[in-house]
């Protein structure tokens, strides 16, 4: 087995676009449902209806997008172009949804978003592939999307991290924070791209094979390990969707700390940050769906600290979100370095390596579970009495079920996650089994 070696400086280069790919993740949810139900006065229904109904384009465009990108390569490779592409897509939807401008409705987001979503896929899923090939090792896989995940995190430190200084200088309106977090992306997208396309070309791959299409479906329904990682990835990522969708709301009114969202929001994203070498180590010693059993017990217990904490204590709430967000940055490593051993699981029985097709799998279970938790979590507001517009003159038993949204949801998801894990069939010793399979097909 030939491991990927290269310098440091290459490594952060390649893995540049992640932090305002993952930026504007967190903005989605955090900063941009907010916009369109407080300042452009949507109704907080309407507009869980449109983020979740544009997900499910994302059925057809995922997967389809996945298995094209890794049948027909082109000149410059099967990753890099469609990186370009979706980059140019993603700056015009960005500008459209973040700073909108004359009448503002439903047709509007609508239309955006399923535009954004288009340009998201071809990115993320392009950056991420192009990532998982770059090594067939367990552990090596790991400290690539270790990469990542650190730019990541550094784009959703930004992302807070705007708004806070805003907030420090000034009374920046909700539509003035958004406005800047999107042109940072928007100035940031094609830089990072660049750099990327020049730090590290694509890995060599053996030309697809070609397997029928009942045969290709039966191989991936039949993947028992991929099946309880999308799920997983799925509960996780609706904990997150929770925190993300409720945290304006929790912060400004159930914490009464006003306009200092940002704040907050940059304690959390430092919390991701740190622990993201803890969560590396650990998958290491141990194993990854070990240290995602490990990640999602710490996860059950520390949302207490977000039940006892008491309104109107600025730096106590940065406290506790600095360990609520601990477990951030293992909702995007553990499911990702792990699929790329799933990917194995499929090239031993395929014959053919489809890391494409897989990634956009793991990102479609993402994308279907944030926009269901986010849509779910803004229709239980609106079931709770709660009103965007009133703000702090909601009743104050519904500000209290904010509170108990955004600390017991998560609670429900990471359990089914601890029983998903138990067992799981992919672990250091059975990915050395697929890759010397592989090896030995010369499929590698």
């Amino acid at each position: 087995m030939t491991l990927f070696r290269t310098s440091k400086l290459s490594m952060a280069g390649f893995a540049f676009p992640a932090m305002p790919l993952a930026g504007f993740l967190q903005s989605k949810y955090i900063l941009l449902m907010p916009l369109y139900a407080i300042t452009m006065g949507l109704d907080a229904q309407a507009i869980a209806g449109i983020f979740f109904t544009t997900k499910m384009f994302d059925v057809v465009t995922d997967p389809v997008f996945g298995i094209l990108s890794d049948r027909y390569p082109t000149r410059w490779g099967r990753r890099r172009p469609w990186l370009v592409v979706g980059t140019i897509i993603l700056m015009v939807a960005i500008y459209m949804l973040f700073i909108p401008s004359g009448h503002v409705g439903s047709s509007y987001l609508f239309g955006w978003l399923v535009v954004v979503y288009v340009g998201w896929t071809f990115t993320t899923v392009s950056h991420t592939a192009w990532a998982l090939e770059l090594s067939p090792d367990y552990d090596q896989r790991t400290d690539i999307t270790g990469w990542l995940q650190v730019a990541a995190m550094i784009g959703m430190i930004t992302v807070a991290l705007i708004p806070a200084l805003m907030e420090q200088f000034g009374t920046p309106t909700h539509a003035e924070k958004v406005a800047a977090v999107g042109w940072m992306l928007i100035i940031l997208l094609p830089l990072a791209v660049f750099v990327c396309l020049r730090s590290l070309p694509e890995p060599v791959t053996p030309p697809p094979k070609r397997i029928g299409f009942v045969r290709a479906l039966a191989i991936v329904a039949g993947n028992w390990a991929l099946l309880r990682l999308l799920a997983a990835n799925a509960a996780i990522t609706a904990a997150y969707a929770v925190v993300q969708s409720l945290f304006v709301f929790f912060v400004t009114y159930t914490l009464m700390l006003g306009d200092r969202t940002g704040f907050a929001l940059f304690f959390l994203m430092i919390g991701g940050m740190v622990f993201i070498p803890v969560w590396v180590k650990l998958a290491q010693r141990f194993s990854k769906h070990v240290t995602m059993q490990l990640a999602v017990l710490y996860g059950m217990f520390v949302p207490a600290l977000l039940f006892f904490l008491p309104p109107g204590h600025l730096w106590l709430t940065g406290f506790a979100f600095l360990f609520v967000g601990a477990i951030t940055s293992a909702h995007e490593l553990l499911p990702r370095t792990m699929m790329a051993d799933v990917c194995d699981h499929d090239q031993a029985e395929s014959g053919t390596e489809r890391m494409g097709l897989y990634y956009s799998l793991l990102q479609l279970s993402s994308k279907l579970a944030a926009g269901l938790m986010a849509s779910g979590i803004y229709v239980g507001l609106s079931w709770f009495g709660f009103d965007a517009d009133a703000g702090g003159q909601n009743s104050q038993e519904t500000i209290d079920n904010v509170r108990y949204l955004i600390v017991f949801t998560p609670i429900a998801a990471y359990l089914f996650v601890l029983l998903l894990m138990w067992r799981y069939p992919i672990d250091r010793t059975r990915q050395k089994e697929l890759r010397r399979i592989i090896e030995e097909r010369g499929e590698a």
